[in-house]
């Protein structure tokens, strides 16, 4: 055969100034790779903000050992673990009264909720001593011993811990979860399997009131220290779907999704919340080609589902970045699929996205290797404006969290309209969770363009209630009625009052909204 060979020359010092793709070779070592890649990431979570990282590759493209690592030298997923813990140090809230809930909320657990989860993690984790592992899984799967000892005390330096300012009350709760998404079905790691059922119950896909996704019924686990995080990731892992196929004998057949909840706790009294932050971490499963795979039966299957939320993945891709580009939008198929669906909010201004590629330098893999850089190519020109969520005030339930949050984001909104006017993507066939009458009054507080106005309008209704019960309640002397026209001329001054503020607010709305027009077609021009 023709020898052909490849050396790849490093970034000139003007080539990196200008931002260009960061490259690790070979010899980069895992550490390396974690400090270049996520420590960021990890930094802006423990600081409030949101955060998505996922392994994009061909199948046998070292995308988990990227995603987990061997024992020896610890991938981004247990490093993450460990920094985040090393961080807070002291600062952990070991109490389950306060659990997340749906997307960006969290609830309040009674005494016997708070029980029932003590009782779980005590059983999840008594399936460490029950567990025994094949040879092959343990290449991937051996994180941690029963005893607990840390396989990173000697591969994560000190200086890898993030500096956090908070105050002497500040402390931070910690919750995992860990779920599959399997032929297009998504699976929690973390429940028993029913005895004499073949897998898992699906779980479905579901959007709160402002169209965030979530997984309705996932488990999530309270965990004190990273040991305790990789015991919950080794069990999930045991649990994930994984065969041998002719080019990787242990090929991952499933999506997973390690997210990792932070609730920012001040312990004073009453424990109150004021931000709830995540870190998401993906490791997609590799394309395959069933020529090279020779797949047949269920993983012919499984390579089909698989390929396909790759490809609608890359559709949504291409189409934010031509949604960028031109004066015609495209609509973004994020509901194609569970995968896109699930991560859709990361790709509209919920948060940071990182993807780490993978490829094989392998000849025979040329073809699928040009597609993932073409696809990367694209992806690394994609531009996704977020907004941290601002901390939220002390509340007692999610429903009143979700509108404190939806209040903080209105006036986020008028700060940068242009960023949140990429996340209104919302069809159907969502389906929406919770409605109740705090929701109502959400809506009619986004109808409401002012807090003034929101004032006038309590005024309107405080004088028009006095009024029916004046009417009801009382007889009609001379008093009453000089008290009646009284207030009959205090509602006109207030209606007249509310009238002329809501005109001039709208005037300034409606000159706001001419700027930015007007800004977005120089933009495109």
């Amino acid at each position: 055969h023709l020898q052909v060979y490849l050396r790849i020359r490093p970034f000139s010092s003007a080539e990196s100034d200008n931002g260009e793709s960061q490259v690790y070779g070979p010899v980069t070592t895992q550490r390396e790779l974690f400090q270049g890649t996520v420590k960021d990431l990890v930094k802006d979570v423990l600081e409030g903000g949101n955060s998505l990282v996922f392994t994009y590759g061909v199948t046998n493209a070292g995308k988990t050992f990227t995603f987990l690592g061997p024992d020896a030298d610890a991938g981004i997923l247990p490093r993450s673990l460990d920094v985040i813990f090393s961080s807070i140090d002291e600062q952990v809230f070991t109490g389950m009264s306060i659990k997340p809930h749906r997307c960006q909320e969290f609830t309040r657990l009674t005494v016997e909720q708070q029980a029932e989860e003590v009782a779980f993690k005590r059983n999840f984790f008594r399936q460490l001593k029950e567990v025994t592992l094949s040879s092959r899984a343990t290449i991937f799967l051996t994180f941690v011993s029963i005893a607990g000892f840390s396989m990173l005390d000697t591969t994560v330096a000190a200086g890898d811990k993030i500096s956090v300012a908070v105050g002497a009350h500040t402390r931070f709760s910690v919750w995992v979860s860990f779920c599959e998404i399997y032929n297009e079905n998504i699976h929690d790691l973390l429940e028993v399997v029913p005895s004499g059922a073949p897998r898992r119950a699906a779980l479905r896909l579901s959007q709160d009131v402002k169209g965030n996704a979530f997984v309705k019924d996932l488990r999530w686990v309270q965990v004190n220290s990273a040991e305790e995080a990789y015991k919950v990731m080794k069990l999930g892992k045991k649990n994930q779907s994984f065969s041998s196929t002719r080019l990787n004998q242990l090929s991952s057949r499933s999506h997973s999704v390690f997210s990792i909840r932070i609730l920012r706790i001040e312990d004073i009294g009453t424990p109150r919340v004021h931000a709830v932050s995540e870190l998401c971490l993906c490791d997609l499963a590799g394309s395959e080609r069933c020529a090279k795979t020779q797949n047949i039966g269920e993983r012919l299957k499984e390579a089909g589902n698989i390929n396909t939320s790759l490809l609608i993945l890359g559709k949504c891709i291409n189409a934010l970045r031509h949604n960028q580009q031109a004066k015609l939008l495209h609509h973004v198929p994020f509901r194609e699929s569970k995968l896109t669906h699930y991560l859709q909010g990361f790709f509209c201004g919920r948060g940071k996205a990182c993807m780490i590629v993978n490829i094989n330098q392998c000849a025979s893999m040329y073809d699928e290797t040009l597609n993932v850089l073409r696809f990367s190519a694209v992806a690394q020109k994609v531009v996704v404006l977020s907004i941290r969520p601002p901390p939220i005030l002390p509340q007692r339930s999610a429903s009143e969290v979700s509108f404190i949050i939806n209040n903080a984001d209105r006036k986020a909104l008028r700060g940068s309209r242009r960023s949140s006017l990429i996340g209104w993507d919302n069809s159907l066939e969502d389906v929406q969770v919770g409605w109740r009458p705090s929701h109502i009054m959400r809506y009619l507080t986004y109808s409401l363009v002012d807090t003034q106005i929101l004032s006038v309008f309590k005024q309107f209704f405080f004088v028009f209630f006095s009024l029916l019960c004046v009417a009801i309640l009382c007889p009609v002397p001379q008093r009453q009625v000089a008290l009646l026209k009284q207030l009959q001329v205090q509602l006109k001054k207030e209606r007249a009052e509310s009238l002329l503020m809501e005109a001039r607010v709208r005037e300034e709305i409606s000159r706001e909204f001419s700027e930015l027009f007007s800004e977005m077609q120089n933009d495109y021009k």
